[in-house]
């Protein structure tokens, strides 16, 4: 294995309910949260915000532009709502890169620009070397 991607739209903010949101966007979520629960059961840290994450259905070996189109297409019932809700929240996508052996492209061509600009999200893409095992 060269590497691993993991891609999720996450809302971030303190004055939605998460639930709120799925009802507005009609899309169940991966993940939400709300705050004072904590990070990890593991942990005794807490989430300081309220959020609300999609999650890439595809392989973790799929290049990065394709996971986050795909993770466009889950959004796109939603869409108008959402771009309403990104105009009043903290809007991201988020993208992890596992490197075991090579670096995969980073690349976001013109329709990625284009539909992170309609929600107002920031891409954050973080890097991890890692052994191979």
């Amino acid at each position: 294995m060269e590497f691993k991607i993991s891609v999720s739209f996450r809302l971030a903010g303190i004055d939605f309910n998460p639930e709120e949101i799925t009802a507005l966007v009609g899309i169940i979520p991966s993940k939400t949260w709300k705050i004072g629960d904590l990070i990890d059961p593991r942990s005794s840290i807490r989430r300081k915000c309220n959020g609300w994450s999609l999650e890439s259905k595809l392989d973790k070996s799929t290049n990065l532009d394709e996971q986050i189109k795909s993770v466009f297409e889950q959004l796109q019932p939603g869409w108008q709502s959402l771009v309403e809700i990104c105009a009043r929240h903290d809007a991201l996508i988020d993208c992890a890169i596992y490197v075991y052996k090579q670096v995969p492209a980073i690349h976001f061509d013109k329709d990625i620009v284009r539909k992170a600009t309609e929600l107002n999200a920031e891409i954050d893409v973080d890097l991890y070397f890692l052994p191979d095992d």
